[in-house]
Protein backbone atom coordinates (compact mmCIF):
# COMPACT_ATOMS: atom_id res chain seq x y z
CA UNK A 1 0.00 0.00 0.00
CA UNK A 2 2.95 2.29 0.67
CA UNK A 3 4.34 2.00 -2.73
CA UNK A 4 0.72 2.90 -4.45
CA UNK A 5 0.91 6.00 -2.65
CA UNK A 6 4.10 6.92 -2.88
CA UNK A 7 3.66 6.68 -6.21
CA UNK A 8 0.54 8.54 -6.71
CA UNK A 9 2.20 11.86 -5.00
CA UNK A 10 4.93 11.08 -7.36
CA UNK A 11 3.07 10.83 -10.33
CA UNK A 12 1.03 13.72 -9.14
CA UNK A 13 3.75 15.91 -8.52
CA UNK A 14 5.61 14.47 -12.44
CA UNK A 15 1.65 15.42 -13.65
CA UNK A 16 1.66 18.86 -11.68
CA UNK A 17 4.72 19.60 -13.00
CA UNK A 18 3.71 18.64 -16.93
CA UNK A 19 0.50 20.34 -16.80
CA UNK A 20 1.80 23.63 -14.88
CA UNK A 21 2.50 24.91 -18.65
CA UNK A 22 -0.11 24.44 -20.88
CA UNK A 23 -2.98 26.67 -19.63
CA UNK A 24 -6.34 25.48 -20.69
CA UNK A 25 -7.41 21.75 -21.95
CA UNK A 26 -10.60 22.00 -24.04
CA UNK A 27 -12.42 18.78 -24.19
CA UNK A 28 -15.80 17.06 -24.37
CA UNK A 29 -16.76 18.89 -20.80
CA UNK A 30 -15.42 22.50 -21.68
CA UNK A 31 -12.26 23.83 -20.92
CA UNK A 32 -10.69 23.33 -17.65
CA UNK A 33 -7.47 24.05 -16.38
CA UNK A 34 -4.34 21.25 -17.67
CA UNK A 35 -2.12 21.28 -14.38
CA UNK A 36 -5.60 19.50 -13.11
CA UNK A 37 -6.12 17.06 -15.92
CA UNK A 38 -2.25 16.28 -15.67
CA UNK A 39 -2.15 15.77 -12.06
CA UNK A 40 -5.15 13.53 -11.88
CA UNK A 41 -3.52 11.38 -15.06
CA UNK A 42 -0.17 11.53 -13.20
CA UNK A 43 -1.93 10.24 -9.78
CA UNK A 44 -3.67 7.65 -11.19
CA UNK A 45 -0.62 6.63 -13.63
CA UNK A 46 1.48 6.35 -10.08
CA UNK A 47 -1.45 4.72 -8.12
CA UNK A 48 -1.12 1.43 -11.01
CA UNK A 49 2.57 1.62 -11.49
CA UNK A 50 3.97 2.48 -7.97
CA UNK A 51 4.44 -0.99 -7.17
CA UNK A 52 6.19 -2.10 -9.97
CA UNK A 53 8.96 0.82 -9.55
CA UNK A 54 9.11 -0.10 -6.35
CA UNK A 55 10.05 -3.74 -6.46
CA UNK A 56 12.27 -2.90 -9.86
CA UNK A 57 14.18 -0.69 -7.12
CA UNK A 58 14.82 -2.86 -4.87
CA UNK A 59 16.01 -5.36 -7.09
CA UNK A 60 18.68 -2.97 -8.33
CA UNK A 61 19.36 -1.74 -4.75
CA UNK A 62 19.68 -5.98 -4.01
CA UNK A 63 22.67 -5.81 -6.69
Amino acid sequence: MKSRVFGSLTGGVIGFFAGAGTGIVGGVFGAIAGVLVFTAVGAAWGWSAGPDVMRAVQRWRGK
